[in-house]
């Protein structure tokens, strides 16, 4: 099917499934001279993909979707001013499945076919928006995009996976249709592997000053913990030259996080894997 017919349909598809929902009005999918943007609330999204690279080998294992916002006179904004304008849980589901759509197609559109996994961040006004069913609706749009939740990992934060009730099954709700996830942010001091392994965590990404902390020591006994539901492994952001990657490593990290921002992103995007030499010329930023 023709990118621009996609497009067409999920622009209904969306409006459809949130009929009461103000931002509909004022939000679509479009495509330029093969250039992907999409509007919301006055605001013009650009989407990025950034490389998710194993510690270990150097290959690259998923793309981590990012997102630069602009208003209409082309100034930045961040991406959470786009939440100040969803008044109600309407416009906030609706908002939410709209930036997780827009990512899923910018990946197919840049040519991913789900070997490399999407990994996608589900803001916490969404889950506290819908009460029950989580991933049902996403999975649906998934499926029209010919992606399966199994090629989807999810960001949930670390702090409210530990502390919410209602975060801990949505996280369950997902899990169970597929989904991987990851705990970001995650405060290790209060982390409770235990119950992050029930949850179907997979993966946790520690806070900033909990990272500085470990990759200072470097400690033996950091590597990822083994839980009755299996292994919960590190995710690092942060890891901008070779002795923080040596670091990593030395923590037993499963995976780092950067944006390649220099003239060698030409020839490295061609390529299914990332040399260390490759790895010490990114700049990895965290957001």
């Amino acid at each position: 099917m023709p990118l621009t017919s996609v497009i067409d349909y999920l622009n209904g598809r969306l409006s459809a499934l949130h009929p009461r929902a103000h931002l509909r009005q004022r939000a679509c999918y479009r495509i330029h001279r093969g250039r992907l943007t999409a509007e919301v609330a006055g605001f013009i999204l650009l989407p990025a993909l950034v490389p998710v690279v194993a510690a270990a080998t150097g290959d690259i294992f998923g793309q981590r979707a990012r997102l630069c916002v602009q208003t209409q006179g082309g100034q930045s904004a961040l991406p959470e001013s786009l939440y100040v304008q969803a008044w109600d849980a309407e416009d906030v589901l609706y908002l939410d499945r709209f930036l997780r759509t827009f990512h899923a197609l910018n990946y197919l559109h840049q040519g991913h076919d789900g070997r490399e996994p999407l990994v996608l961040d589900v803001h916490l006004r969404h889950l506290a928006a819908q009460p029950e069913h989580h991933g049902e609706v996403f999975e649906t749009l998934l499926h029209h995009l010919g992606l399966r939740p199994d090629q989807v990992i999810l960001r949930l934060d670390g702090q409210a996976l530990h502390l919410d009730p209602h975060v801990q099954g949505a996280a369950r709700s997902f899990a169970s249709h597929g989904y991987r996830l990851v705990a970001a942010r995650t405060d290790l001091q209060r982390a409770d592997w235990t119950r992050l392994g029930s949850l179907g965590v997979q993966w946790v990404s520690p806070q900033s000053r909990d990272l500085e902390t470990l990759l200072r020591l470097a400690a033996p006994d950091a590597r990822g913990q083994e839980t009755p539901a299996g292994r919960i492994g590190w995710w690092l952001e942060g890891i901008d030259d070779p002795r923080s990657l040596a670091q990593a490593r030395a923590l037993g990290a499963d995976l780092i996080e950067g944006d390649m921002i220099l003239p060698a992103l030409v020839r490295l995007s061609h390529r299914s894997s990332l040399s260390p030499a490759d790895i010490g010329r990114l700049k990895i930023v965290t957001s």
